[in-house]
């Protein structure tokens, strides 16, 4: 096989694949350079989906007339003076390869005027070749206009999606980039027709109203969090309020729109037992670290990051999220819980009786009868829940309360089921997690990397519940498991366990596993159904929640309680 040296043309069109692979990717690059031009109007005209036509207007401040045919040259760039600033990218785009591989795949036109000079320039390309700069008329700032996309390469034509699959990627990036800039104003036009018109807004609750829509919006709260140099902050959707994909969970880092795995995992672990399986919350995270703690070329369309301190990073987030929600449960009235909640599909409370293979005196705490009597005067009750003014019990499963706002509903046994859990969990992490010895060791042979990464982790794994020894090259014996855990398998745990190790710095696998465990304890030995609970006992367990930091969902996401605000119930009955 003979070495060949490829073409000008084909070098620039492998480059361009990597850069633009629809007409999505070239409006996010030509936004990136206009936000990083100083815009605060930028206006983006469409038609045909993008395939025939791009054009993105700004007010920034422009390229010079004489720099005009240099900035569709390769790696031709204002933003880097150096070799050091690759390593404390402070700029959107920074590569120089946007404008020339936009132009290599299509018909681009650039037309800009800086401020203080009378007259722009003007520079077409055609499939890569340029023209002459010329002098023009026009406005300050930068107009780029792409017409025929992938004109000449009908490979990737062909792999372009529906015309309304390209458009909504298209809305996508504008509406991430509105979020990330709310001092910006954003316009979308599709043939001629306004697709969204994001204002500049004071608030940013107004900037999340614009593109995620009023009724998600309004389901959100704030949440802020600083330590060090680190700092993470946005909205996320108040408990029980869910989608089935991810759609809108979205991680910004020093404003830069990116999809990692770390964010997206530490967001969900600070979700924890918030959520029911499969579903997703709405979040808008902003997370500001130093230039130089995090690596943005690691991707050519600059969508993925590497940080230098991945595992501290997703402990803050973990922390950043939890602590929002935290707040947030402390006054669950002010997102009252409509009946309109999805159908639950987790776990359900059985039928009949449960026998647990564990003795009276661990579950005793957790017995409805074991409930501490806390009747306390009204003015000496200051959680949400002991505020409420106790009218009933219905149906024998639910507590019927008068609030603040109107009536709530509280599922009694998901409400002693969410105590159960805190406590037993509380209990946990108080001390280490107490071992099981296997009558027999379990066998595990690993790839040599995560050999490498498990005997690293030995201690860590020792204070979640297990002990594993090297036994021989690359294979490990499981010799004792937590307490709690029933007899199995448990080499596939430890397994993804490791597998979580080598992706993200460390693992929660294992405390899943045992707060699964827990959840199931809890579900089995709290109040049940069809059990009447006297006045005492009400007051008792409404206590007891306003005590824990998540009283608003069971462990499995399933609501605790519901909020019929006066507004709802008026409308029930035709009042307003």
């Amino acid at each position: 096989m003979s070495i060949i040296l490829l073409s000008k043309g084909l070098v620039s069109r492998i480059a361009a694949g990597e850069v633009v692979e629809r007409p999505a990717a070239v409006v996010k690059e030509l936004l990136e350079n206009s936000l990083d031009a100083g815009a605060h109007e930028v206006s983006v005209s469409i038609e045909g989906s993008g395939s025939t036509l791009i054009r993105v207007s700004d007010n920034g401040t422009g390229i010079p007339f004489e720099e005009l045919a240099l900035a569709v040259e390769s790696h031709a760039t204002s933003k880097l003076k150096e070799e050091a600033d690759l390593f404390r990218i402070a700029t959107l785009g920074f590569r120089g390869e946007a404008l020339p591989s936009i132009g290599s795949v299509s018909r681009m036109e650039i037309t800009s005027r800086t401020k203080g000079v009378e007259t722009g320039g003007r520079l077409v390309v055609h499939g890569g070749k340029r023209g002459d700069p010329l002098r023009v008329g026009c406005p300050v700032g930068t107009t780029v206009e792409v017409r025929d996309l992938f004109m000449d390469v009908p490979a990737r034509r062909k792999f372009l999606k529906s015309p309304a699959t390209e458009l909504s990627h298209i809305s996508d990036v504008i509406n991430r980039m509105a979020l990330a800039h709310p001092e910006v104003h954003f316009r979308l036009d599709h043939g001629g027709k306004n697709l969204c018109d994001y204002v500049v807004t004071q608030r940013f609750q107004d900037r999340l109203g614009q593109v995620l829509g009023p009724d998600v919006a309004r389901g959100m709260t704030s949440f802020s969090w600083k330590q060090g140099k680190v700092a993470a902050s946005g909205f996320l959707s108040a408990t029980p309020s869910s989608f089935p994909n991810s759609r809108y969970l979205m991680t910004f880092v020093n404003r830069r729109f990116v999809r990692d795995r770390v964010l997206t995992h530490a967001v969900l672990e600070g979700y924890e037992t918030l959520l029911m399986k499969g579903r997703y919350p709405a979040v808008a995270l902003f997370l500001e670290v130093p230039y130089g703690e995090v690596d943005v070329n690691v991707h050519p369309a600059k969508i993925e990051v590497r940080f230098r301190r991945q595992g501290e990073i997703h402990d803050a987030v973990v922390e950043a999220v939890r602590g929002g929600l935290r707040v947030e449960a402390k006054d669950p009235g002010a997102h009252a819980r409509r009946s309109d909640v999805a159908a639950f599909e987790g776990v359900r409370e059985g039928p009949r009786p449960y026998a647990p293979a564990f003795t009276t005196d661990t579950l005793a705490l957790f017995r409805a009868d074991a409930l501490e009597s806390r009747i306390l005067p009204g003015a000496a009750r200051r959680g949400f829940f002991s505020s409420l003014d106790v009218l009933g019990q219905a149906l024998g499963c639910y507590i019927v309360c008068q609030s603040n706002e109107g009536m709530a509903l509280i599922d009694q046994h998901a409400a002693h089921e969410r105590v159960a859990f805190e406590k037993m969990r509380h209990q946990m992490e108080q001390g280490r997690v107490e071992h099981q010895d296997l009558l027999i060791p379990q066998m595990i042979e690993l790839p040599v990397a995560e050999a490498l990464l498990l005997e690293q982790w030995a201690d860590a794994m020792d204070g979640l519940g297990f002990t594993v020894e090297a036994f021989g090259q690359n294979t490990f014996a499981i010799r004792s498991v937590p307490a709690l855990f029933p007899a199995g398998d448990w080499r596939g745990v430890l397994g993804r366990m490791v597998a979580e190790l080598a992706e993200i710095g460390k693992s929660a696998q294992i405390s899943h596993e045992l707060e699964e465990r827990l959840m199931t304890i809890a579900c089995h030995n709290v109040i049940r159904a069809n059990r009447k609970l006297t006045l005492d006992e009400i007051h008792a367990l409404l206590g007891e929640l306003d005590g824990i930091d998540f009283a608003t969902q069971c462990p499995h996401g399933r609501p605790v309680f519901v909020e019929f605000s006066q507004a709802d119930l008026e409308k029930l009955f035709k009042r307003s």
